[in-house]
């Protein structure tokens, strides 16, 4: 089983060879509190519910309003909070979990980034497996695989997990079947996305995808045609 992750992995990187990781990487470097990795913190709770896209304008509306660290999300106002996320659409609710979020990291008893726990942040309001395990791998680079709905589509899909699968086993399988790798982890999270927006929609493009010769919908399809 480890040989066939690799070799998703493998033709899905020569497929998108420019992927780096974490989509976002446009707030400034510096501060206290490293806005770089707020601003994951921040995108994994503002893309909850939406497209990756509106979470983009959301951090450029917090950036514009000057929201790049913990101690200026947490001061400012709920009302001026609400207005720089807009567009990532449920802003109140989003605003909240923030403010949350940036109390944590300011009341932390330590280097929040460096020792922060996964069931610490799983008891947070607001921050559920996903939230935590992108917060986890992107900004403190521990090993958390990343399960979202890409993941859970195209590897059903594949064959590899069943239908339905709760996010624990899938992550299970995966970092089962993966060498402990936090590189290795973002990537291929982030091709895992890429591919699904190219190719393995939810309506899929099975023609000339990456991993149609493997796959048991794509091979499905194929004797269909």
């Amino acid at each position: 089983m480890p040989v066939d992750l690799i070799k998703i992995y493998q033709a899905l990187e020569h497929r998108y060879p420019r992927m780096s990781g974490w989509p976002g990487g446009q707030w400034p470097v510096g501060g206290q509190f490293k806005p770089e990795r707020l601003e994951v913190v921040a995108g994994a709770i503002l893309t909850q519910n939406t497209r990756w896209s509106n979470v983009e304008r959301a951090l450029q509306g917090l950036v514009e309003e000057g929201l790049v660290d913990a101690t200026s999300i947490d001061s400012c106002s709920l009302s001026r909070l609400e207005g720089a996320i807009r567009p990532s659409g449920f802003f109140r609710q989003k605003a909240v979990r923030l403010k949350r979020a940036a109390r944590l990291i300011l009341d932390y008893p330590g280097e929040f980034y460096q020792q922060v726990g996964r069931e610490e942040l799983l008891s947070t309001e607001g921050i559920g497996p996903e939230t935590a395990d992108s917060i986890l791998l992107y900004a403190c680079e521990q090993p958390y695989f990343v399960v979202d709905a890409y993941t859970q589509r195209i590897f059903a899909r594949y064959g590899l997990v069943g239908e339905g699968a709760s996010y624990q086993v899938t992550q299970e399988f995966f970092q089962t079947n993966l060498p402990l790798d936090v590189g290795l982890y973002q990537r291929f999270h982030a091709l895992i996305v890429e591919h699904a927006k190219q190719a393995c929609r939810k309506t899929p493009l099975c023609d000339g995808c990456a991993l149609q010769d493997q796959c048991q919908f794509g091979l499905k399809e194929s004797k269909v045609r």
